[in-house]
């Protein structure tokens, strides 16, 4: 791959004006509530490119400060350079997937990987991207984190035809086949996925998909004064709008709330920026259901901006699913009530 021509936006459209604006670089930013803030305007316009930005940060912050003795250093300065673009790819496919998919994997060799990868975000943009992998095929081993070389498309061919929902196509949350893709770096020990989890780059991992959620209901909310202006309302449709502008509120001092602990409370990082989320998810649900009472159908029918950010919003609040997780630190508090110490 040559780190002196990248490729260009043409998969994730707005790409490249977020590339000239500077907001791709490892040192783009003062601190965390700089770079949120910047995520959050982008997501305010698109919340697929926010994705796909998101997941690039996510990735540089691993490399760069996170995991940096782990990778050489020509790909931690291509990473520090922000020019070529950089993704997680997590997801695996499901067993009824069709086509049929084979998970990710070790080859042999374990120098490179083959199988599937599936909601890659940023498919066809992204030249390296931080992949969840199985161990080689009848070995054992937990799952381990990889850094690969995904610009060959004859190594890493993109399915366009498997994401066929019409939200978050600018995403690009396509389905990746491996082939003998080149393993550049293994963070963490040798078949552990743990790096991954490592906090606190775990939680603010977490907490930059939230701030894009707020990005998306910052559209919405434009979209529905939008649709008011010049009308007459209802006290009861006032009561409908103060309460949406009462959730995002909400939204944004969860969000202040958990980024202050990122430095100010670490050890209880994890569990702030759960309840955040949780927060957040319900949050922004209230204010999509407020704002489409307040409107109607018909904002959805001819604004083409504010339909788009309800359904990207509504589609990625269903991909981060956190009842696990919350029952989870339910069960924890149960046992903590119970005067336990065992969850």
């Amino acid at each position: 791959m040559s780190a002196v021509l990248p490729r260009t936006g043409a998969d994730v459209p707005g790409w490249d004006a977020v590339a000239a604006a500077g907001l791709t670089g490892g040192g783009a930013f003062a601190d965390r509530a700089a770079e949120h803030a910047a995520l959050r305007s982008v997501a305010a316009g698109d919340l697929g490119l926010a994705r796909v930005l998101d997941g690039h940060r996510n990735a540089l912050e691993r490399l760069l400060l996170h995991r940096p003795d782990e990778v050489a250093a020509a790909d931690r300065a291509c990473a520090a350079e922000g020019v070529v673009p950089h993704g997680v790819w997590g997801a695996d496919p499901r067993p009824d997937d069709v086509p049929a998919s084979v998970p990710a994997a070790l080859d042999e060799d374990g120098r490179t990987v083959s199988g599937v990868k599936v909601f890659c975000s940023g498919a066809g943009l992204v030249e390296r991207a931080l992949v969840l992998v199985r161990p080689a095929p009848g070995a054992a081993g937990p799952t381990a984190c990889v850094l690969l070389d995904v610009s060959d498309p004859d190594r890493a061919a993109v399915d366009r035809s498997w994401f066929a929902g019409a939200a978050l196509r600018t995403s690009a949350s396509h389905r990746v086949v491996l082939d003998r893709a080149r393993v550049l770096a293994t963070l963490g020990p040798a078949g552990r996925a743990s790096a991954l989890l490592e906090e606190p780059w775990f939680s603010g991992d977490a907490l930059r998909t939230a701030v894009t959620w707020a990005g998306a209901l910052d559209a919405v909310l434009a979209g529905t004064g939008d649709a008011l202006r010049g009308r007459e309302c209802s006290d009861a449709e006032a009561v409908l709008l103060g309460r949406a502008h009462a959730a995002r509120a909400s939204v944004d001092r969860w969000l202040d709330h958990a980024t202050a602990a990122i430095t100010e409370d670490p050890a209880g990082l994890p569990r702030t920026v759960l309840l955040a989320r949780l927060e957040i998810t319900e949050r922004c649900r209230e204010a999509l259901r407020a704002c489409a009472e307040l409107t109607g159908s018909h904002p959805m029918a001819v604004g083409a901006d504010a339909a788009r950010a309800r359904a990207d919003l509504d589609l990625l609040l269903l991909q981060h699913r956190l009842t696990p997780a919350a029952v989870r630190l339910g069960r924890e508090l149960l046992s903590t009530a119970n005067g336990s110490t065992t969850s």
